[in-house]
């Protein structure tokens, strides 16, 4: 009896903990709201969690829901992958005070995503996806980048102009053009690569 509640059990732990990551990285913890945060797509990965998995728990077995239930585990991989092993080793080597493995960060960039993860590969139906999936899975990704190169151009608050560009290896300030679409070209062919292996593993455990 127990066993038919877990798969609500574990994508209601992944809302709540979806929630709390986003009201301390949004410094609502603070009483404050930092509106700069949602340029970080760890956070907006968070909104996606939540608003994905609000849905999948009244809607069952919808094609739509199926597909983005294949972004949703994309995006959380790629946010564990690049924090543990972009991200951890640049602010690590710079020194920044930056609390990398603070109980925050450990929540919304490794938690959730093996959470993520976990639900999908025991209580997901498999062979749900199509083998051109991983090709839709990277436009989010593509329009996030797009936006942030336009907030980084025309942003004009003052909160924001502290925080062009969210991550170092987007600055086109720091690293300029070339690198900039260099890093971008690598980024997606890693995550089509990833979602190919999410659609083969898929494929695979059905």
């Amino acid at each position: 009896m127990i066993l038919e509640f877990l798969p609500l059990a574990i994508k209601v732990i992944i809302i709540c903990f979806s929630i709390i990551g986003l009201y301390y990285s949004i410094g609502l913890n603070k009483k404050k709201f930092k509106k700069v945060s949602f340029i970080y797509f760890t956070n907006l990965n968070l909104v996606f969690c939540i608003i994905y998995f609000v849905f999948s728990i009244f809607v069952y077995n919808n094609k739509l829901l199926n597909d983005i239930n294949g972004f949703i585990i994309l995006s959380a991989t790629v946010t564990m992958i690049v924090y543990q092993f972009v991200l951890v080793p640049k602010y690590q080597k710079i020194g920044n005070s930056y609390k990398v493995f603070s109980p925050t960060n450990i929540v919304v960039h490794y938690v959730i995503p093996l959470l993520v993860i976990l639900n999908w590969f025991i209580f997901t139906e498999k062979s749900q996806f199509s083998y051109y999936s991983p090709f839709l899975w990277i436009i989010p990704f593509l329009i996030y980048f797009s936006l942030i190169m336009l907030h980084a151009h025309y942003s004009c608050l003052k909160e924001f102009k502290k925080v062009r560009y969210p991550y170092y290896f987007m600055d086109l300030d720091k690293i300029g053009v070339k690198k900039t679409l260099k890093n971008l070209l690598i980024f997606s062919s890693i995550a089509i690569a990833l979602g190919y292996l999410l659609v083969f593993l898929d494929f695979f455990l059905k």
